[in-house]
Parts: C-alpha cells; structure tokens; sequence
C-alpha cells in the first residue's frame, strides 16, 4: 500500500454537508480499489483540502475521483514523516502545543 495525498481547490466554498457527500461517493469508489481514506485537513474558507488515502497506487485514488465526480487538483504518492517518529521533534512540538494550549484557556 502506498500513502496517497489529494489537492482539492474549490469555488465556490464547500460546506461541511457537500464534503461529507462526496465522502460517501469517494468511499465507495475506493473500496473496490482496496483504497481507503486516512485523514483530511480543510481551509476554514471551505475553499481548499489535502486528503490522505492508502491505496495499492496513485492511478487508483483517482479513478475513484472521477468515478465518484469529485473534482481534484492533484494526486500524489508520498512518503509520511512524522514528528512521532524524531524524539527531539516530538519534545519541541510538545512543547509549542502545551503552550498554545495554556494561552487559548486563559482566553
């Protein structure tokens, strides 16, 4: 299995009820490809996404795409490196996110 990442722009904006929409299309294409979704990050504007999928190719997610009508800008395979994964990493972003943290209780 390959890690896939997907580029989506859109205009107008999407809402959150038309992305869960072509999630459900996009699942169902994917699962006759031994695809499946993994995660996705969307602009507060509803106006851009990054999705990752796992899948045996890139081909494959974008057959499921086009099979499901969900327009994309790209599609790449891609190696995932994660700041789990660097001790000295994952200690600073701990750090950056306990303080962000704090900072949003205090308001």
């Amino acid at each position: 299995m390959a890690r896939i990442i997907v580029e989506y722009a859109f205009d107008p904006p999407r809402t959150p009820d038309e992305l869960a929409a072509d999630a459900r299309r996009i699942d169902e294409c994917l699962a006759v490809r031994d695809g499946a979704w993994r995660r996705s990050s969307v602009a507060p504007t509803g106006r851009h996404m990054v999705c990752e999928f796992e899948a045996p190719d890139a081909e494959c997610v974008r057959e499921a795409l086009r099979s499901a009508s969900v327009p994309f800008v790209r599609v790449w395979t891609a190696d995932v490196y994660d700041a789990a994964d660097y001790p000295d990493h994952k200690a600073k972003l701990d750090e950056v996110v306990a303080r962000l943290e704090a900072r949003a209780k205090r308001g």
